[in-house]
């Protein structure tokens, strides 16, 4: 089963999540990019978009920005091709304190856009950076997609 870790990160946080999930799994990564890091930028353009056709086995990883998926990591995924035959997991980073505040919404957005095209997707995780349970949350996530 060929691998490979996609990431849009803004602040770095979701690329140190991702680089130590991927010291495990070994696999391509790949980072998104656009033209701006903006937030507020509601028509993205993608300066790098990383294609998934020869991968059995596909992670996502984004912030949660303003509460939801981020602009970047939204456009990306709405642009790929069908999934059909893919396993997906998923995982985002956030500040806020409680899921509810943003990380399961954009779980919830990132798993509907995956489903839309035909992917599965096996795990979902949400990685609170303010949390003290963080590191736990990591290592449990590294541990679960690594299986």
């Amino acid at each position: 089963m060929k691998k490979c870790i996609i990431i849009y990160s803004k602040t770095g946080n979701t690329r140190s999540v991702a680089n130590r999930l991927n010291e495990v799994l070994s696999c391509d990564f790949f980072e998104v990019k656009a033209t701006s890091d903006n937030p507020s930028i509601q028509n993205v353009e993608l300066t790098e978009v990383p294609q998934v056709g020869d991968y059995d086995h596909l992670v996502f990883a984004s912030p949660v920005h303003g509460f939801s998926l981020s602009h970047v990591m939204n456009t990306y995924l709405n642009q790929l091709p069908d999934l059909s035959e893919k396993t997906v997991d998923l995982f985002i980073t956030h500040h806020f304190p409680f899921a509810w505040m943003g990380g399961n919404r954009t779980l919830k957005q990132m798993k509907k856009i995956i489903e839309n095209k035909n992917g599965t997707v096996r795990y979902t995780t949400s990685v609170n950076w303010s949390s003290k349970k963080r590191e736990s949350d990591i290592s449990n996530m590294i541990h679960t997609y690594h299986s």
